[in-house]
């Protein structure tokens, strides 16, 4: 699916010299869990298809993986899912690069922001951070919050009730501005572009306020509606990816490569169902 060109702010002029292309992985909602399937939920069968999928991406020499959240299911007990953690954390492990987390509902029915963090290992202990590679600037947002601004933890919370809370917002508006005119792309597990629906962050709109005023989001890459899904609005690209715990075996794989080709033009290659 192409999601570009796109126009840079303060773009170099046509005599400048071209620039290399580059990829990265991104994949969502493993939700790897020791126990039996449920419904179109295959939890043990994603250990082998995320293996499929780092062998991909190391093949594909992609630049980063970014995991878009719902890592792991629930256990019978906060030892046991420590234990799911661990051993899908160790597949994601065997990619040959940096690999970035996003926190979703599902990774905080046992734990605390800072345990998910500290258990899998992340390099980053933060829930939303930014970071930068190559010429572009990339976003990691954590939409688990209450209305109230109390972050999840442990299962204190209703996975519909979901908030960008208002020092995030803040943080997030100062990070694009910091950005300049460095195309960005935004992840994030919960939905953006339709704050109605149940998976939707439901200050949407204000969000997506801030990163239109910005102007240099390219797109925004999220997970949470398992069957995926596709939206823009303005000039922003939302794009959802397919779950890649639903359906059994490795046929119904789903995960994806972003490219971005000298021009600047940036299209998804996805996998499988994806």
């Amino acid at each position: 699916a192409a999601l570009g060109p796109f126009a840079a702010r303060g773009a170099a002029p046509d005599s400048a010299p071209s620039v290399p292309p580059f990829s990265f992985g991104l994949l969502s909602d493993v939700h790897y869990a020791d126990a039996p399937a449920r419904g179109s939920r295959h939890y043990r069968d994603s250990l082998g298809k995320l293996q499929e999928a780092i062998r991909v991406f190391n093949e594909r020499k992609v630049a980063f993986l970014i995991e878009l959240g719902d890592f792991i299911d629930a256990g019978p007990s906060r030892a046991k899912e420590l234990e799911h953690l661990k051993t899908i954390d160790q597949v994601y492990r065997g990619f040959r690069g940096p690999r970035y987390y996003v926190l979703g509902n599902h990774c905080l029915q046992a734990f605390t922001k800072d345990e998910f963090l500290a258990g899998c290992g992340a390099s980053i202990r933060k829930s939303f951070y930014s970071f930068d590679h190559d010429r572009f600037h990339f976003v990691v947002l954590d939409a688990n919050f209450k209305r109230d601004g109390t972050a999840y933890a442990a299962g204190n919370f209703s996975w519909t009730d979901s908030w960008i809370h208002p020092p995030q917002q803040q943080w997030l508006a100062e990070d694009l501005e910091r950005a300049g005119g460095s195309k960005s792309f935004v992840f994030l597990h919960q939905n953006l572009h339709d704050e109605k629906d149940p998976h939707g962050v439901k200050n949407a709109p204000e969000v997506r306020g801030i990163l239109e005023k910005a102007g240099n989001v390219v797109a925004v890459f999220q997970g949470h509606m398992h069957s995926g899904g596709y939206a823009k609005i303005g000039d922003i690209r939302y794009c959802t990816l397919k779950a890649m715990v639903e359906g059994p075996t490795l046929e119904n794989n789903a995960f994806a490569v972003v490219n971005v080709d000298p021009s600047d033009r940036v299209t998804l290659q996805g996998f499988q169902r994806q």
